[in-house]
């Protein structure tokens, strides 16, 4: 793939791709010819990729105009678009030949795309994200995103508002310091781009080797000094601190200790008897104080096993005991924690995304409103999730809908915070299996 070399059509074809504004840049056609001679020689043909990226890096940095050197750059940002679009390269093939990380490259690119396709901005930033070394997306190429999103192969390399296709580079006063500079290299027939190149790369190895052997070097005295810093240590506790050692050999044997009153072996039987009766009756008065402690916790959420449990009237059943707890408990639940009542729908599913996209539907179809920033379908480790505010006459209907989209289970649970006057706070989560 890195021997590919670029001929005079396909130089041309870049050159006609960026459409630039000849007549502007050269100042109304004065420097024309100028600019065709270093367009040139800045491009021969039959040269490596890594020869192209290696000019243009060359030039950028000689430029001394803040204009020009934006030039540069985006010159350079056009070429890595062209070949990712021609010529059939992928993130990590263009970080090779352009000396860049995968990173900067992937950024590149997904602008140029988003430039053109806006309305597709979510799907493109995660076609070309690339976290990681391992990421499948570094070897990304553009027939991928031309099946997946259904593009055409006829992108402009520019677009109108693009200015730098129109910047006047040739009345910059490095600009002739730049084009004396490329006639040089090129009248110096002994001198190899090839051989510059592997130069390049045999600084670069050896500069590697350097800091990897200064690496060995500090971490080699930092374990030495860590283990003479350890062994002073070690003999310093050892001279501060002495441990007893008992030695029974002095002990007199014949000596023996006996109590003035001992007790006789029933009394000290009869003693053991009444302690253990009295452990006994202590324990069973712990028990009985435990029966008659009072246990105050926060309620859990009650799982609803149907949509037809909710209740008739939502403002109503804000103050009443829920239909729950009347037909299928028989029990009250302690208000004490909120009177406001807010339902958590848990759903499954093997495309979290489709699932959203019909979700999404229901809430325009409902009006419903999202609770603060927090936009719905949110991705988050496992899954996406939701938080809404629902109003409360749409409610039934609303949970109907949406636990007919995947199997779900809703859950009711009570809570102080409320929102807008009318609705109920419902959370949605989608996990993903």
């Amino acid at each position: 793939m890195f021997d590919v070399k670029m001929n005079e059509e396909d130089l041309n074809q870049f050159k006609d791709w960026l459409e630039l504004d000849l007549e502007s840049i050269s100042w109304e056609g004065r420097f024309l010819e100028e600019f065709h001679v270093f367009w040139s020689e800045l491009f021969l043909d039959n040269r490596e990729i890594e020869f192209y990226f290696l000019r243009l890096e060359l030039m950028r940095n000689k430029a001394t105009s803040g204009p020009l050197v934006t030039w540069f750059n985006w010159l350079r940002e056009k070429f890595i678009c062209y070949l990712f679009l021609y010529k059939d390269f992928s993130i990590r093939d263009l970080a090779k030949v352009s000396q860049h990380d995968e990173k900067t490259i992937a950024l590149v690119l997904r602008d140029f795309f988003i430039e053109r396709y806006p309305h597709m901005e979510e799907k493109l930033n995660d076609c070309f994200q690339v976290g990681t070394i391992v990421s499948k997306n570094l070897y990304l190429k553009f027939e991928d995103i031309k099946e997946s999103f259904g593009l055409n192969s006829g992108f402009r390399g520019s677009l109108e508002e693009d200015v730098l296709t129109s910047l006047e580079v040739t009345l910059y006063p490095d600009w002739r310091t730049i084009c004396e500079l490329l006639t040089k290299m090129n009248a110096e027939s002994k001198v190899k781009i090839d051989s510059l190149v592997k130069k390049a790369s045999f600084k670069k190895q050896v500069k590697f080797f350097q800091e990897l052997a200064l690496l060995f070097i500090f971490g080699g005295l930092l374990i030495f000094t860590v283990k003479v810093v350890n062994k002073h240590y070690e003999d310093y506790l050892i001279e501060k601190i002495s441990l007893f050692e008992p030695n029974f050999f002095w002990l007199d044997k014949s000596l023996s200790f006996k109590s003035k009153d001992p007790l006789a072996d029933n009394e000290v039987e009869l003693s053991y008897k009444e302690l253990e009766k009295l452990e006994a009756i202590e324990s069973k008065n712990i028990f009985k104080d435990e029966g008659k402690a009072k246990r105050y916790e926060v309620e859990s959420d009650v799982a609803l096993t149907s949509v037809e449990a909710l209740p008739r009237d939502f403002t109503v059943a804000d103050l009443e005991q829920s239909e729950y707890e009347e037909v299928k408990k028989g029990g009250y639940r302690d208000s004490r924690y909120g009177r406001r009542k807010a339902y958590r729908v848990m759903m499954t599913s093997v495309n979290p995304k489709e699932t959203k996209q019909k979700l999404l539907q229901i809430l325009k179809f409902f009006e419903i409103k999202q609770v603060d920033n927090v936009k719905p379908g949110t991705s988050i480790p496992g899954g996406l999730y939701f938080n809404l505010y629902v109003k409360r006459n749409n409610l039934k209907e609303f949970l109907s809908r949406v636990s007919s989209v995947e199997e779900s289970t809703i859950l009711e649970s009570k809570t102080v915070f409320g929102g807008p006057y009318g609705t109920n706070k419902v959370f949605i989560w989608i996990k993903n299996i």
